[in-house]
């Protein structure tokens, strides 16, 4: 196996039978899904799977809300004489990231791909446009932040897909940190080898008051979130060689105080503070309806045509916690906010200027 799965030591039974799952489809071509909340590792897994699996060619990410129904063949096929994905990907592996935020036609295209392929990863296809045959062997793997039976019953998945998938493949879960905390530490630790080599510094242990915190943290960011603290420790604190309670930011040492808090701006300048408890968002993308995880948000954006006076509302862009962004109508008619004025506050979506992760 290669090094990132060497790398990857759970201690939890969950992560120990996702490894059981995944372990008799590293050296194959099969298709794998993974799906679970934002940051609890799916990307990482794909690599690992990649590395391990000794394909000698490329790894490629593919966002999969950024593919297009209209250009999505010729980026994959290529066009006359330019290569699409497939040729770039040839020996390796393309991870396609958030397959249920892409258009059900661009799913159809997936299906065809995966539907096409030999058991040993062999596809053969041609550039659009033009006629002569080409062989390429891809692995494909995907990832998905939608909760499966819920993507599944508002139909951002093709059911046909997730046939085929089940058929030649493996749909695998990965669990959110709060339900492996047996995990946390070993996770945090390997984080502090890796910041050491990065910030050439020497933290070596995280002491009993920090690994308490962190034990008993919900994670709503989940490896991502871990990730991103111990690398603030270390930007932090110069020179410091063991991690206590003291070093932790306070939204992780008094989750009360912060948790996920967002700053709201909404029609008539009105401005607060509060925490989302609506957990999903239904907008509409280009004629497709989506659902997001609220926790999954880090901005949402009014943007309005000045074209007209007064400006008309054009849409909202949503940006997301792993980079993506997508832009689209809320279509939901209010969001529960949990504030300091009211528990449960409901916002009028068609009312929302901005909101802001604080």
């Amino acid at each position: 196996m290669g090094n990132l799965l060497e790398q990857i030591v759970y201690n939890s039974k969950a992560m120990q039978q996702v490894r059981t799952e995944v372990g008799p489809y590293i050296e194959s071509a099969t298709p794998i899904l993974f799906w679970g909340e934002t940051g609890s590792g799916m990307g990482f897994y794909a690599k690992a799977i990649h590395d391990a699996s000794e394909r000698a060619g490329k790894f490629i990410q593919i966002p999969g809300f950024s593919l297009d129904k209209d250009t999505v063949k010729q980026q994959f096929l290529g066009l006359e004489e330019k290569s699409g994905w497939l040729e770039e990907a040839d020996g390796g592996t393309i991870f396609l990231k958030r397959i249920s935020e892409t258009p059900l036609a661009v799913q159809q295209t997936l299906l065809h791909l995966i539907g096409s392929q030999s058991v040993d990863g062999r596809l053969q296809f041609s550039h659009k446009g033009a006629t002569e045959t080409l062989e390429v062997n891809v692995r494909f793997i995907y990832s998905m932040a939608h909760n499966f039976n819920i993507a599944l019953q508002d139909d951002l998945l093709r059911r046909d897909l997730v046939d085929e998938l089940k058929k030649r493949g493996r749909i695998i879960h990965l669990p959110p940190l709060r339900e492996r905390k047996e995990d946390i530490l070993t996770l945090a630790e390997n984080f502090l080898l890796n910041f050491n080599a990065k910030y050439q510094q020497q933290i070596s242990a995280i002491d009993e008051s920090a690994a308490e915190i962190l034990q008993n943290y919900v994670w709503p960011g989940n490896m991502n979130e871990l990730k991103q603290v111990i690398e603030q420790v270390f930007s932090q604190y110069p020179g410091l060689t063991t991690i206590s309670a003291e070093h932790l930011p306070e939204r992780i040492t008094r989750p009360e105080i912060r948790g996920d808090q967002y700053s709201f701006k909404l029609k008539g300048d009105v401005k607060f503070m509060g925490r989302i408890i609506s957990p999903l968002l239904k907008i509409e993308s280009e004629n497709q309806k989506l659902t997001l995880n609220t926790g999954d948000l880090t901005e949402v954006v009014r943007v309005e045509d000045p074209k007209f006076t007064p400006p008309k509302f054009k849409h909202y862009i949503f940006r997301l916690k792993d980079g993506g962004q997508i832009t689209g109508k809320i279509l939901d008619k209010k969001l529960r906010v949990e504030t300091s004025f009211e528990p449960n506050y409901q916002v009028v979506a068609q009312d929302i200027y901005s909101i802001y992760l604080a």
